[in-house]
């Protein structure tokens, strides 16, 4: 079996199982004893606010535009002058050559619009 999880699928598990900890106080008391369910929900409870904190920077869409132009199939991703400064930035990068302006003349109007003008 191939189980393909993306690093924001991995983490969102983990952020499931902590929080399932962490409201299972009472059942993990009655199944390893006081100090040891403590020890149990505030590792989970740290674990769920740094993971938290990562996943937020991690899901961005400049980091779903890379995402996607990493997916096997993918050829190219094509953007428009509709496009918002974060998607004009990755278009206008030379580093994603999978993303690009969809005519030359786009392109130098995404250069202006990745500027933020």
């Amino acid at each position: 079996m191939n189980i393909n999880l993306t690093p924001l699928q991995i983490i969102g598990i983990i952020l499931a199982i902590n929080g399932a900890l962490t409201g299972a106080t009472a059942q993990l008391t009655d199944l390893f004893g006081a100090v040891v369910a403590k020890d149990i929900v505030s590792v989970a409870s740290l674990g769920s606010a740094i993971l938290g904190g990562i996943i937020t920077s991690m899901s961005g869409q400049a980091a779903q535009i890379r995402n996607v132009a990493a997916m096997p199939g993918v050829e190219r991703i094509s953007v428009n002058t509709t496009a918002n400064q974060t998607l004009a930035q990755a278009a206008t990068d030379p580093t994603q050559p999978k993303v690009g302006a969809t005519t030359p003349e786009v392109r130098e109007v995404l250069k202006d619009t990745a500027k933020g003008a």
